[in-house]
């Protein structure tokens, strides 16, 4: 077996401008000691990349090389992502131009940060210790206010955010992720127990953040997992009978158009209230009234969506759209202005009291 070193034979001159000076004692006898530098990079430490090669092509030629006082071989190009395959080559000059190819190609990679996976597991766990809990959540607070998720979402994620970190002590926010422990989450999660539908709001948007944690690998196990659900208390809604119905939509067509409108888009055609029904304009209603069409970017399926419109809507669909002008006119406001998020549960509080009395 013939050991070659990558970067001493005339062949390979091009390697000597990816390594430090060394002294003449360094390229000394083939098996002389390795001189080691850390690279722009890394911290690790690496010895010059070498090819072992033999004549007898029955022998599996290689590189080798040292990375933190271990020593590496690879036969082929597979583990930085290369299609070098020295061995399949059926002449001794063959196969060592591809090794020498090989050995250069590495080089670069260890220069540029290449690790064999069991170093960049160690390097992972580093970085896990490194980050603190706050750290992580605050990460994890930021990724989902990127998101395209809903405002009112959005708004409880904040919400838990800062009450977390009010209510942890600061040296454990200062500390790796793994010390929080279920005492700790169930202590905070304490605090909302005035109503099971309350505690279980807040403890299912405590939960996006530690499960969060666990998917990223910064917690082995989700700490919501075993803490005490309580029991939500059911209230009974009675259904109106046909006559009650009757007089209340009658009612709300008098007082409260847009209510009124509400209502039967929502019965009639399945769109939601708040986030369809209110943000409505008149080039979703196609020309003969027959559907109204959203974008995916409109609906919270997030496909794009066709609604059949019966024909006892029609009519007040027709009425409302002869009036307005322009294709982005708001069905609800008449206008180019759009209601805010709360209009309707507001209309419908109003509406509601005065046919109580």
């Amino acid at each position: 077996m013939e050991v070659v070193p990558a970067g001493i034979e005339p062949a390979t001159q091009g390697f000597s401008v990816l390594r430090p000076k060394a002294s003449n004692a360094a390229l000394g006898p083939l098996f002389a000691s390795f001189t080691f530098w850390e690279t722009a990079k890394e911290t690790e430490m690496f010895t010059e990349v070498k090819i072992s090669v033999s004549q007898d092509l029955s022998k599996r030629g290689f590189i080798y090389f040292y990375l933190n006082g271990k020593r590496y071989k690879k036969y082929c190009g597979k583990k930085f992502s290369l299609d070098i395959h020295p061995n399949t080559l059926k002449t001794y000059q063959e196969r060592l131009s591809s090794l020498k190819q090989l050995a250069y190609e590495a080089t670069k990679a260890i220069e540029n940060g290449w690790l064999p996976l069991e170093l960049v597991k160690i390097k992972q766990n580093e970085t896990k210790a490194s980050v603190s809990l706050k750290q992580a959540i605050t990460d994890v607070l930021n990724e989902k206010l990127s998101s395209n998720l809903s405002r009112l979402y959005k708004r409880d994620l904040e919400s838990v955010g800062a009450a977390l970190f009010n209510y942890l002590p600061s040296k454990l926010l200062d500390t790796n992720t793994s010390e929080i422990k279920e005492i700790d989450v169930e202590g905070f999660l304490n605090q909302f127990k005035s109503s099971g539908t309350y505690y279980m709001g807040k403890r299912k948007t405590t939960n996006v953040f530690f499960s969060e944690l666990v998917r990223k690998k910064l917690l082995t196990e989700n700490p919501i997992k075993n803490t005490r659900p309580m029991k939500r208390v059911a209230k009974l809604h009675e259904v109106y009978s046909k006559k009650q119905l009757k007089n209340a939509l009658n009612y709300l067509e008098e007082h409260y158009p847009n209510l009124h409108l509400c209502c039967l888009l929502t019965y009639g055609c399945f769109l939601r209230p708040h986030q369809e029904i209110r943000l409505l304009k008149k080039k979703h209603v196609d020309a003969d009234l027959n559907k109204i069409v959203l974008a995916s970017s409109e609906n919270k399926s997030r496909r794009v969506r066709t609604s059949v419109v019966p024909e006892y809507i029609k009519e007040q669909l027709k009425s409302r759209l002869d009036k307005m002008n322009s294709p982005e006119c708001n069905l609800l406001s008449g206008s180019l202005h759009t209601y805010n998020e709360s209009y309707l549960n507001t209309q419908w509080s109003r509406a509601k009291e005065k046919m109580v009395r």
